[in-house]
């Protein structure tokens, strides 16, 4: 029964109970660990009953729980006797029965429900956030981006600043042209205006011809009509090629825009060079000749500096020279380090492939130990269950043989003792007649029948000897059995659960 208690305490630690290692035996338990197991067993097999998982301290509150515990039990389908004696003043066999009873009936590990964990720190929740984002992206619908709306941007106005303010003066030909242009553009504006006025007054005079005119009249007004047209053929002719040359006139302006925006740059490029030899006050300068010296004089100052610096660099290169004699003769310790550098990287390449192979077999290990130590010690479990129902099958054959030579053995005895009476019966006949005729004969007939008696007595004695042994060795059963049921200790408990009862009421 020891490994059936262990079993039962093993499935009661994965229930999360707080069970002392060197309990082996389930009547070591204490009884609020008894409770507490019941009450997990229960709720685990039906969340709904809600059985309590803590006693009272008062006597009478610990019997009503002890009662709801037991009577839950009976609405599982216990069949056995339960009460509330069951858990309080516990008995090995009935509790062991009980709680192989709700083991038996805990659902298995494949319908238990994942909880969700919720994380308790930010990082962890922000890490279930993203997880949980990236697996709404892969499950949504992809649209290719040249299906998603354009975002729509409104270009403001673009203001451009002149660099100098000193560079704003142009060549005469560039003014004059630039006037011209916009002489042209004002007699475009007059010309369009003209021409406009013109058809809407020859609209206005066709619309009005309905009315019937003179033949003079009309002469005239046909020969005006003709004027205003070869006029307005005109108009628009002098107005095409004005736009023709306004046209050019932009192309122009625009070439002589790019020509100005080259010629500031290159002027710009020769205020940077002369800065960078050393002309920074170029307005303060009257004249160019200035300038030349000014450049001149920094020209020669740079010489010196360049010579200097090539004082410098000889310097340098002697140096870089010396280093690099020193840098020869160190190579071949170089070559030597590399060498036994290389060695040393096969070295930790080899231990680390070693590590590595040593690694993997330790997660093997620690998955093979997890799978024993988890749900896999179920199957063990349940395996040494067989194993003991198969010992229990082998003992129940053995005795079915015992019971079998033992009637065997009675039919033999029964056997035997028939034979004896029907020798002392044909003893008994043959020395009574000659006992009428003879006194020795008689003798031993009487000697005779002391020997049947004493042989019966014998016989009732060895029998009332097993009966005896019998009731024995069923007394000593009975010994072991109400010691195993511990009624002094039950005893005792009741004592002072009847003491504190007392002084509760």
């Amino acid at each position: 029964m020891e490994e059936v208690d262990s079993i039962i305490i093993h499935f009661l630690r994965r229930l999360n109970i707080d069970i002392n290692e060197d309990i082996k035996n389930i009547c070591d338990l204490p009884v609020e660990i008894i409770v507490e197991s019941a009450a997990k067993c229960i709720n685990t097999i039906n969340s709904s009953l809600k059985a309590p998982s803590r006693l009272p301290p008062g006597v009478s509150q610990r019997i009503e729980v002890a009662a709801q515990m037991a009577s839950i039990c009976k609405d599982l389908g216990y069949q056995n006797d339960v009460g509330y004696q069951t858990f309080l003043y516990h008995n090995e066999t009935e509790l062991r029965q009980v709680f192989m009873f709700l083991i038996e009936k805990l659902p298995s590990e494949d319908t238990k429900p994942t909880a969700e964990i919720k994380p308790k720190d930010q990082k962890h929740r922000l890490l279930q956030n993203i997880s949980n984002k990236i697996s709404e992206d892969l499950t949504a619908v992809w649209i290719p981006p040249c299906c998603k709306p354009t975002n729509k941007s409104i270009l403001g106005d673009f203001v451009y600043k002149q660099a100098r303010s000193e560079v704003n003066t142009y060549p005469e030909d560039i003014l004059n042209k630039l006037t011209k242009i916009q002489q042209l553009k004002d007699i475009n504006k007059m010309d369009e205006t003209t021409v406009i006025q013109s058809e809407t007054r020859m609209s206005h005079s066709t619309s009005t011809s309905e009315i019937p005119f003179s033949g003079q009249k009309s002469y005239k007004l046909d020969k005006t009509v003709k004027e205003l047209k070869e006029t307005a053929s005109l108009l628009r002719q002098k107005y095409e090629a004005l736009t023709k040359e306004r046209s050019d006139m932009d192309s122009e302006l625009l070439q002589i825009q790019n020509n100005c925006g080259r010629y500031e740059a290159d002027l710009r490029n020769i205020q940077n060079i002369l800065i960078s030899a050393g002309v920074t006050d170029l307005d303060s300068m009257e004249d160019g000749g200035n300038i030349m010296e000014k450049v001149h004089q920094n020209i020669t100052s740079l010489h010196r500096e360049s010579e200097d610096l090539t004082s410098d660099n000889l310097s340098l290169t002697m140096e870089i020279d010396r280093l690099r004699n020193s840098k020869k003769l160190k190579e071949s310790d170089r070559s030597k380090c590399r060498t036994i550098l290389i060695n040393l990287k096969e070295t930790a390449k080899a231990i680390k492939e070693e590590c590595e192979k040593k690694e993997e077999l330790r997660n093997q290990l620690k998955t093979k130990y997890e799978r024993l130590k988890g749900g896999n010690k179920r199957h063990i479990y349940t395996k040494r269950i067989l194993e003991i129902i198969g010992n229990v099958d082998k003992q129940n054959a053995e005795i079915n043989k015992i019971l079998e030579d033992t009637r065997q053995l009675q039919k033999e005895i029964n056997t035997v003792e028939g034979q004896l009476d029907r020798c002392f019966s044909i003893a008994d006949e043959t020395l009574f007649k000659d006992a009428k005729r003879d006194d020795q004969a008689k003798k031993a007939y009487k000697l005779l029948a002391l020997l049947h008696s004493e042989c019966n007595t014998i016989v009732s004695l060895v029998n009332e000897t097993g009966v005896l042994s019998r009731e024995i060795i069923d007394l000593e059963d009975n010994i072991k059995a109400e010691k195993s049921k511990r009624t002094e200790d039950i005893l005792q408990k009741i004592h002072l659960d009847l003491s504190k009862l007392q002084k509760e009421t």
